[in-house]
């Protein structure tokens, strides 16, 4: 397979650090031929006042249309996956969404939370947590979608060994 060129794009430049890498690469791919995104800017190429807050991990453009993208991965390493687990983060990272929308000098109006799964399991408590337990204004403005995905250890490990 020959990855996009926004994704060899992502796959090169700085991000803003952490292990999310290879998961924003492949966001992007799924968008891209999916939905025919376009990459338009990197995370380290998005502006922001007042600086400091949360960011987003890159602008695509679908249709003629810019969306914010902010990928993240839910998975427990021991244990089972609970409904707390799902809250905290579909909290933190939409709070996260929001504020970054907020204080973009971009163009987006709104933003995609793309979150990957590994198991369907996981996915189903996103969904219900999201669907019960998340207050309206923290989705307001923003598309989530979630992708369960297998045999793909490197992309929560961010290495391909």
């Amino acid at each position: 397979m020959e990855f996009l060129l926004g994704s060899l794009k992502l796959l090169s430049v700085p991000n803003a650090g952490g292990s999310s890498v290879l998961s924003e690469v492949f966001s992007y791919e799924l968008l891209g031929r999916c939905f025919g995104a376009k990459l338009v800017k990197t995370e380290m190429e998005i502006n922001y006042f007042p600086h400091g807050g949360a960011i987003t991990d890159y602008v695509a453009d679908i249709d003629g249309t810019r969306l914010g993208v902010s990928v993240t991965r839910a998975m427990k390493f021991y244990g089972e996956y609970s409904d707390e687990d799902a809250r905290h983060l579909l909290t933190k990272k939409l709070k996260g969404v929001n504020q970054s929308t907020k204080n973009s000098c971009e163009t987006w109006t709104k933003q995609i939370l793309h979150i990957w799964t590994t198991s369907d399991y996981i996915t189903d408590v996103i969904t219900r947590v999201y669907e019960h337990d998340i207050p309206q204004i923290l989705k307001s403005n923003t598309l989530v979608l979630v992708t369960t995905t297998t045999r793909s250890d490197f992309m929560f490990k961010n290495c391909f060994l």
